[in-house]
């Protein structure tokens, strides 16, 4: 199946951490970690899917957010 949405991303290259209670739990491996900058590409038919299953009382901040909410597969395109 295809994703409905595209997202330019780039590799994460900086040290993460995972912090509970103000201290530091473990170091969070990044190769698997991106960061989605976008732009962000919906096909019409997907925004507008989208849109309407998040509904208007939906307390959506972002673009990963709203697709969640919509079910939508997101494809991550990672520059050479």
């Amino acid at each position: 199946m295809g994703a409905e949405v595209t997202v330019v991303a780039v590799p994460v290259t900086d040290t993460c951490k995972e912090v509970v209670d103000g201290l530091v739990r473990r170091t969070i491996p990044r190769d698997t970690l991106v960061d989605a900058r976008g732009p962000w590409t919906f096909g019409r038919e997907a925004l507008m899917q989208a849109l309407d299953r998040a509904g208007t009382g939906s307390d959506i901040s972002d673009l990963i957010e709203l697709s969640r909410a919509a079910r939508l597969r997101i494809r991550v395109v990672i520059p050479q």
